[in-house]
């Protein structure tokens, strides 16, 4: 008789645990779903033409969202009673995307997958995770109608406590675990093993102007639980073939440019260092029209990266 009630109980555990699983589980995957939807008509909206209204029912938001506009519409500009601007329209989208990435990666389920290929990735959305798969950037286009391509940047450190997160419900401003990672995302992230702890190299570009790029790179390390920068670097140019490359292989960071306006001349220098001194002693210089071809190469040792050569 006994035995028949211990394995009643063990089922009927299993039964609850299984349950359990199940209702935790289907949340995280209705949240990439939705994610994947909002992003795929995220991509066909255009900043421009965007005082032009499309109808609610054909707008693609959820429910809760139209009736929301519905109830409220006269209390803010771009709404109807039916209908949305495209701009406000391509805001609602972009607001729906960052809210559920900052709810996937606080979900208990986030480090169980390879969230980088359960979401989709376009020219709109990025997502770049260490080698060590402890720092990862969402970085989202935020389509505006100028020649700076902003992106909304969303940086996560698991062993943080505290991910990432938006101010409020209506407030979309991301507040970042660290001040370091604030920007405009990453293009590649790079553990790097040391006496001191684990570091991690970060690359990024962003396109300033029609015809303004900028290619960085940053060392940071942990200290006293916040990152700080012990590296980094940066090249401002006309041209899209100037730039900061780094070798995770050989650990080497390569610097290429030709002088102009916006980088009046050749420094080799650990900005993050200098920041750290306060030394502003290589202010940009008046641009000379003869152009120099400007190079640095900087070699981790160890700790740091060091300049090796440079001219």
């Amino acid at each position: 008789m006994k035995a028949n009630i211990h394995i009643g109980l063990i089922i009927i555990v299993f039964l609850w645990m299984s349950s359990g699983f199940g209702q935790s589980q289907k949340p995280f995957e209705n949240l990439v779903s939705k994610t994947n939807e909002y992003l795929e008509r995220y991509s066909k909206l255009s900043p421009f033409g965007a005082d032009e209204f499309i109808s609610l029912e054909k707008s693609g938001l959820p429910n809760d969202e139209i009736e929301n506009i519905k109830e409220h519409f006269e209390e803010y500009d771009g709404y109807s009673k039916d209908s949305i601007s495209k701009f406000n329209l391509l805001l609602k989208f972009q607001d729906l995307i960052v809210e559920n990435i900052t709810t996937i990666i606080s979900h208990i389920k986030f480090q169980d997958v390879k969230i980088e290929e359960l979401i989709h990735q376009n020219l709109d959305l990025s997502i770049v995770v260490s080698d060590d798969r402890k720092l990862f950037n969402f970085s989202l286009d935020e389509k505006t109608d100028g020649s700076y391509k902003s992106r909304i940047s969303i940086t996560y450190y698991t062993v943080d406590p505290t991910p990432p997160s938006r101010k409020s419900k209506d407030d979309p401003e991301i507040i970042n675990q660290h001040h370091v990672f604030k920007g405009d995302g990453f293009h590649g992230i790079y553990s790097i093993e040391t006496e001191e702890g684990t570091k991690y190299v970060l690359t990024g570009y962003v396109r300033g102007c029609s015809n303004c790029f900028e290619t960085n790179i940053m060392l940071v390390s942990l200290k006293n639980g916040v990152f700080e920068q012990d590296f980094s670097y940066s090249v401002n140019s006309r041209s899209w073939e100037e730039s900061v490359r780094y070798s995770p292989k050989n650990k080497i960071i390569s610097v290429d440019y030709v002088t102009d306006d916006l980088t009046t001349n050749c420094d080799c220098s650990n900005h993050a260092k200098l920041n750290k001194e306060q030394d502003s002693d290589l202010g940009d210089k008046e641009y000379e029209p003869t152009a120099k071809r400007c190079h640095c190469t900087f070699k981790f040792n160890g700790l740091n990266f060091e300049l090796v050569q440079g001219k």
